[in-house]
């Protein structure tokens, strides 16, 4: 059973084994381009068997060398997404497949694992409906990010070819009559999408074709809960079809939808309450007054944790109680308490940069 990503953050974050690994690597959803990730990832689980047998005794890291021995056999990539991770200890062996690209491919040995994929995946958490629409019939798709999870088999769906087909020789060729015929199709399948999501804030990215989008939305009741539309291309209709040109389509509507995150922080700035410095934010985090953590990408800072209290800033990212990545704690922190994090590539106020927090008071 593969574990939920906030569960599986949580564990790993928490994880103080003496040795922990973390292999990374960007990946590719299709064949043949996924071949090469194979050759990839074995030559990154040899480096890192190879510089645990170069360090340490063998014989204390057997069972590391078993581990990851054995996740190169066993991993199959033909499901792969933009980027693969791999995270190893004494008491940890888990494969995490993100809907992102990693700036940190490589190799990575500490007493802390590095999480920043995880948190990133959670922080640019994005849920919608994927459906497939034509006359021969509609399925309906749940996804998550990069990844279609569920093909939903419910009351509404999925739907039968259009039943609303004309009947009458006369009308063959009436234009009139078979255009209400589809608008009447379209409002079944309106009315079945409205009574399956019922008054949640789903929204659906529809394959289609221009015209019956068009009309689709003409006969929706409440036409916001589209998202947008794709033409369908009737030979590449399978699932990991679907869901790449679907996320290639919702990336670039996340982000726009960080124009709104930058409007709120700076709203928030306004009232004072949006703090910079490490160690407040760090505390704000643990009384639970995060409320909305923006993180630059490129922003990296291993800290020795002194107290639920204080941290303290530090160059190596080894030794006891000391994490990689400080925005990734602070990013779980928030989440426990219902806030949310959001990696961004730059933050367009300069005085927020590199890592912002709005508190809730």
């Amino acid at each position: 059973m593969i574990m939920p990503e906030k569960q599986l953050l949580q564990m790993l974050i928490r994880v103080q084994d003496e040795l922990c690994i973390t292999i990374s690597i960007n990946t590719h959803r299709t064949h043949p381009d996924n071949l090469s990730d194979r050759i990839k990832i074995k030559n990154l689980i040899r480096e890192a068997i190879d510089r645990l047998t170069d360090k340490y005794d063998t014989r204390a890291v057997a069972g590391l060398i078993r581990q990851l021995e054995r996740i190169a056999q066993e991993l199959d990539i033909n499901y792969n997404l933009e980027s693969l991770h791999i995270f190893v200890s004494d008491t940890v062996a888990e494969v995490f497949k993100s809907s992102w690209e990693t700036n940190q491919e490589g190799v990575h040995i500490s007493n802390t694992f590095a999480v920043r994929p995880l948190v990133k995946e959670i922080g640019r958490q994005a849920s919608y409906l994927v459906m497939l629409l034509s006359q021969s019939g509609v399925h309906l798709f749940r996804a998550l990010n990069g990844r279609i999870v569920e093909d939903i088999s419910s009351e509404e769906f999925p739907i039968a070819e259009n039943q609303f087909y004309n009947t009458f020789p006369d009308k063959s060729s009436d234009a009139k009559h078979l255009d209400d015929l589809l608008r009447e199709y379209l409002n079944r399948v309106d009315k079945a999408l409205l009574r399956y999501i019922g008054d949640s804030k789903s929204v659906t990215l529809v394959f289609c074709t221009e015209n019956n989008y068009s009309k689709l939305l003409q006969v929706a009741d409440r036409p916001s809960i589209y998202y947008g539309y794709l033409p369908i291309d009737y030979n590449n209709i399978e699932t990991h079809q679907l869901e790449s040109r679907a996320w290639n389509f919702m990336k670039q509507e996340l982000v726009r939808k960080n124009e709104d995150y930058f409007k709120e922080l700076e709203a928030a700035v306004g009232k004072g309450l949006v703090i910079t410095d490490l160690q407040e934010i760090y505390r704000a985090c643990q009384d639970g007054r995060g409320d909305l953590l923006i993180v630059q990408e490129n922003f990296h800072q291993a800290v020795k944790i002194l107290s639920d209290r204080d941290i303290e800033i530090v160059d190596n990212n080894v030794g006891l109680d000391t994490i990689d990545d400080i925005s990734s704690l602070l990013a779980l922190l928030v989440d426990e308490k219902g806030g949310q994090t959001v990696y961004v590539s730059q933050i367009p106020n300069i005085e927020l940069q590199p890592i912002a927090l709005k508190i809730r008071y």
